[in-house]
């Protein structure tokens, strides 16, 4: 198998714990919209594709078409209203980062969330750390999709053969296995509603500095 040259990340679940901003501005957008809550747990169920997938799926099977648009729509300025102040990297996340930048890997992520929030906490978080950031921007199909994901490679210089995604959902999982790239699932992200397939992945991992033995060939 050829070097490890470029490592592609998904965000929420796998670089940031989000779930507790994600849930607080869903609830919020629920009880303005006169639909019962639910927990971290439910939602934890349909983290993966968006935004708009998560809340689609916690309305009332009742809500119409138009109530989920403008439930969508509240949450969305409610999420970013709160200014992403529970976010938090997880351990040893931004450490692990600088060493595979410092040791010449090309750093990407590929999320599903909005573009606009991808792009904000890469900064807020990760400042100067990757070299390709994108989040689900229309036309541009969303994971698992392969097309931005290539196109991303092709932008870094790199093969598929010489990249992993590393994630923490089927969707992840999906999307490596269409762009024909490597998988690299991570224990601490949001798939205990719908687990990895552990044996399918070509590594899975407890904590981020394992990925430096990784890219060095371990």
């Amino acid at each position: 198998m050829k070097p490890i040259r470029a490592l592609i990340f998904d965000m929420d679940g796998t670089l940031l714990h989000t779930m507790p901003d994600l849930a607080a501005a869903a609830n919020e957008a629920l009880t303005r919209m006169g639909f019962p809550t639910r927990t971290q747990d439910e939602m934890l169920a349909y983290m993966g594709y968006g935004g708009r997938w998560l809340i689609e799926q916690i309305v009332p099977d009742g809500a119409t078409d138009e109530e989920r648009q403008q439930t969508f729509e509240l949450w969305r300025e409610l999420y970013i209203g709160s200014d992403y102040a529970l976010t938090e990297p997880y351990k040893d996340i931004v450490s692990t980062l600088q060493q595979l930048r410092q040791s010449g890997i090309r750093l990407g992520v590929l999320s599903n969330k909005f573009d606009a929030g991808v792009r904000a906490l890469a900064q807020r978080h990760f400042p100067g750390l990757f070299d390709a950031v994108q989040g689900d921007a229309p036309p541009l199909p969303r994971k698992p999709d392969p097309t931005t994901l290539l196109q991303m490679l092709e932008a870094l210089g790199v093969r598929p053969e010489e990249t992993a995604y590393v994630g923490d959902a089927q969707v992840d999982v999906q999307v490596a296995r269409n762009a024909d790239v490597r998988m690299v699932g991570v224990s601490w992200g949001y798939d205990q509603a719908a687990p990895l397939p552990i044996g399918e992945l070509d590594a899975y991992i407890h904590e981020p500095g394992e990925l430096l033995a990784l890219v060095q060939g371990a």
